[in-house]
């Protein structure tokens, strides 16, 4: 009994694909949270609820840093409707690299003294586009930083459900307060969001498709603010050489792109009904 908790602006585009996605991987129940969308994608989230089991919200414009109301909220009113929910951007994709179901996966972790896990991302470039591409961002995006790459210490979160009042927001959408911590998936303890040490990815990894184009930053990214930071944010020009790293080609995908295709054609009929 897997959950995702997301909050996500102006990402009609892409919201399709994000939820199959992580239905493929074994989630069955996603929270989303549509922060100043000026976009189609309540329109869009509204055809997949026909699908998916997606619950919606709005999430108003006067909200001081939504990203950790919503989160705190959420877990709040739903945590203890699940084993484990995970809270994740829209721009990143978690998955098992071994081909094992999320749900299995994490079952791995049920009897540890922990409440929760912490995932690495795996950090992508702009593949070298300048405009946004048309198809999949999976498919467009297949380079990435190399592991050593500093952003790539950084970690979400899978919450263990049932916390109660044990869950607490902190400063970032990273990392909580919980009564039995955070550990990685090698059982080294997280006490911040971002890690001193190697990250590892053997048994769960979120690729963050962090850039996209170049065209995506300069006309949305880079003014768009942080939700867990605040709308004033601007990503620099620095931000951006930092972040296009497309050293490696990366193909951990190919074992869940054909079912990928397969959902999303399977609940693409709901727009055509």
């Amino acid at each position: 009994n897997v959950a995702v908790c997301t909050i996500q602006r102006n990402r009609a585009r892409w919201i399709q694909e994000w939820v199959a996605f992580h239905y493929v991987t074994g989630f069955r129940k996603f929270y989303i949270f549509l922060h100043k969308c000026t976009d189609d994608s309540e329109a869009v989230v509204a055809r997949l609820k026909n699908y998916f089991d997606i619950e919606v919200f709005s999430v108003s414009d006067d909200i001081f840093r939504p990203q950790l109301a919503v989160y705190e909220y959420c877990y709040e009113k739903y945590g203890g409707a699940h084993d484990w929910i995970a809270f994740i951007d829209g721009d990143e994709f978690l998955f098992t690299p071994n081909g094992i179901n999320i749900t299995n996966q994490l079952a791995a972790y049920q009897n540890e003294k922990l409440s929760a896990v912490g995932v690495y991302w795996s950090c992508f470039g702009s593949s070298g586009h300048k405009i946004e591409p048309a198809g999949l961002i999976t498919d467009n995006y297949r380079y990435r930083a190399p592991e050593d790459f500093e952003a790539n210490r950084h970690f979400k979160s899978i919450v263990r459900g049932r916390l109660g009042g044990g869950f607490k927001i902190l400063q970032n959408s990273h990392f909580f307060s919980t009564p039995d911590g955070t550990y990685d998936t090698s059982m080294r303890p997280l006490s911040h969001g971002c890690v001193e040490f190697m990250p590892v990815y053997g048994r769960l990894i979120i690729n963050h498709y962090v850039t996209q184009s170049r065209d995506y930053f300069l006309s949305f990214k880079k003014n768009s603010g942080a939700a867990d930071a605040g709308a004033n944010m601007v990503r620099s020009e620095e931000w951006w050489l930092k972040h296009d790293r497309n050293e490696l080609w990366d193909n951990s995908l190919i074992h869940l792109r054909s079912e990928l295709i397969s959902t999303i054609l399977a609940s693409s009929t709901v727009f055509s009904e």
